[in-house]
């Protein structure tokens, strides 16, 4: 039984087209979901319906037709503002986690849609800070160039710093609204930030009051040394793919995220660590296996797996073929460890041990993302559990494979299992994002400041 004072945060990320590349091949699959509004709407209606703490929309400013095999939904992306304005006018408890990429926007913009969203949706909106990967974007927004990482995160790093203070430029009850006197606000409880940094110049205030949250809960992933620190700093929430590092790996990860925290004044329970899962689940596990392989007999790994595939067993196996056994082909025990682990993840997925060189190959090219699980309802909360006990993970992002049907499939099997373990609860416990997250609604910095100085006169 799970401790008590402690419990599993669940978010699911939205993929139309599903998580899995070849989902939207099967017979009655939507290819249309990234402009299917009842689709997306449905999603998050059953990820309420499952208690999720957030519905996750993650986004991208191109879109690359050469990304159409590995990666459909990269190809076409509803724009992340605009979703989750959707999302948050017919949802009414879930959290929603939208995007914005701070290389090609301006923070004042970003401020303000976001404020405006978490008061129409009553203070359920967080915003996912990315600062793009694709160079490809820049000749979209007038560079001749995609910024080096260092740029781009000293460019974040302000962009992050002006949101806190907009956000923050009206106090809480700075709108006095008196009928008596006529007076509609009070001028000193509004505040200029008269930012002035390397990359930005802002007056403010903002038009928009202080979000309903105070200050909406701050989301960003990446692996690289500068992406951790700016986490450390400014993150509540820290998405990963930790999960691709194994359970050892995982927890050696979280503990480096965790021991950043003090730098910045922060205590572990400050940020959460939400590593991402795909999750392949059915009513039994011979069911599970079943559709997991028929997702992956559908991958296009085209000639170019098979060579990825030859580089990392140091074997030609360009010319194989594709439903010959592996066992035949090539023995384990004369494989580099790397590729060792390679064959016996696919068994694992599988499900058997006599996996063929195709479906070898089709695991190599799925790997690398997050830790895929395949099994029965217990099967999958047993993995979530031990990662969550033994120190890998606060929670779980959740990648469906098939929309709607593998949201669907963990709502309605894994969630109870994870209720009767005491993982998951039964019903939300408050309104907002900050309340899902369990984060303490921050005191607003300026009212604190004219606190302080009261007090020193």
């Amino acid at each position: 039984m799970s401790d008590p004072s402690r419990r599993m945060h669940l978010g699911l990320t939205i993929w139309p087209t599903g998580f899995h590349p070849a989902a939207w091949r099967i017979p009655g699959a939507p290819s249309d979901g990234n402009s299917n509004p009842v689709l997306l709407q449905q999603a998050a209606h059953t990820a309420e319906r499952g208690l999720f703490d957030f519905f996750f929309i993650g986004d991208r400013l191109v879109g690359l037709t050469a990304s159409q095999f590995a990666a459909p939904n990269e190809v076409l992306r509803p724009e992340a503002l605009t979703l989750a304005s959707n999302i948050a006018g017919v949802t009414e408890r879930i959290g929603l986690i939208t995007t914005i990429n701070t290389t090609y926007s301006d923070p004042y913009n970003v401020a303000r849609a976001t404020a405006t969203i978490d008061h129409l949706s009553r203070g359920r909106v967080g915003l996912n800070i990315v600062t793009g990967k694709n160079a490809e974007a820049a000749r979209n927004f007038g560079r001749d160039q995609h910024w080096d990482n260092d740029r781009r995160y000293d460019w974040a790093t302000e962009y992050i710093q002006v949101l806190r203070l907009l956000w923050d430029s009206w106090e809480d009850d700075a709108r006095i609204a008196n009928p008596g006197t006529g007076q509609f606000v009070d001028p000193e409880r509004v505040h200029r930030i008269d930012f002035r940094g390397e990359f930005f110049s802002v007056d403010g205030p903002l038009n928009v009051e202080r979000p309903v949250q105070g200050q909406l809960p701050i989301v960003n992933a990446g692996a690289s040394e500068r992406s951790r620190e700016l986490g450390a700093e400014y993150s509540d929430l820290r998405f990963t793919n930790s999960s691709q590092l194994g359970l050892a790996g995982a927890r050696a990860y979280y503990a480096d995220l965790k021991s950043r925290l003090p730098k910045y004044g922060r205590a572990a329970a400050d940020q959460l660590v939400i590593p991402g899962m795909a999750i392949y689940v059915e009513e039994t596990e011979r069911e599970a296996r079943t559709a997991y392989s028929t997702l992956q007999g559908l991958l296009e790994t085209g000639s170019a797996g098979r060579a990825q595939l030859s580089e990392v067993l140091g074997t030609d196996l360009t010319a194989t073929r594709g439903d010959a056994a592996f066992g035949d082909v090539i023995e384990l025990a004369d494989l580099a460890p790397e590729a060792r682990r390679l064959v016996e993840s696919a068994r694992e997925l599988y499900g058997r041990d006599g996996v063929t060189v195709a479906e070898v190959t089709a695991t190599l090219v799925r790997n690398g993302l997050f830790k895929e699980v395949v099994g029965s309802p217990t099967q999958v909360a047993d993995v979530l559990e031990e990662w969550f006990e033994t120190g890998a993970a606060d929670g779980f992002m959740i990648f469906p494979p098939r929309v709607p049907h593998s949201i669907e499939a963990f709502v309605d099997l894994v969630v109870p299992e994870l209720q009767r373990r005491g993982l998951h609860h039964r019903e939300y416990a408050g309104t907002t994002l900050r309340d899902h997250l369990g984060l303490r609604r921050p005191r607003n910095r300026f009212a604190v400041t004219a606190e302080r100085a009261a007090v020193s006169e």
